[in-house]
């Protein structure tokens, strides 16, 4: 998992040296940069909206087969028998 971690790092390191000692003007490197992290941002919020719509279907269908459950528990009287 380190390895992984120290890869992607140096990804974003070297990423950024490049985008720095590209040859273009600050302005256009600023402008380039800030759309780029504009649509990963778009991106991202688009799966982690993607992420909680799954877990609140996990989360609707776990409840529903809870209250199956519950609803076919034989009832217990208050003497502890089964009705």
């Amino acid at each position: 998992m380190k390895d992984i971690f120290y890869f992607l790092l140096g990804v974003v390191v070297g990423s950024i040296f490049a985008l720095l000692f590209a040859p273009k003007s600050g302005e256009e490197l600023r402008a380039n940069i800030q759309a780029t992290a504009e649509k990963d941002w778009q991106k991202a919020q688009a799966q982690w909206q993607a992420e909680q719509e799954k877990i609140q279907a996990r989360l609707d269908q776990l409840q529903a087969e809870l209250k199956q459950a519950k609803q076919q528990e034989p009832e217990v009287s208050e003497g502890g028998e089964s009705a």
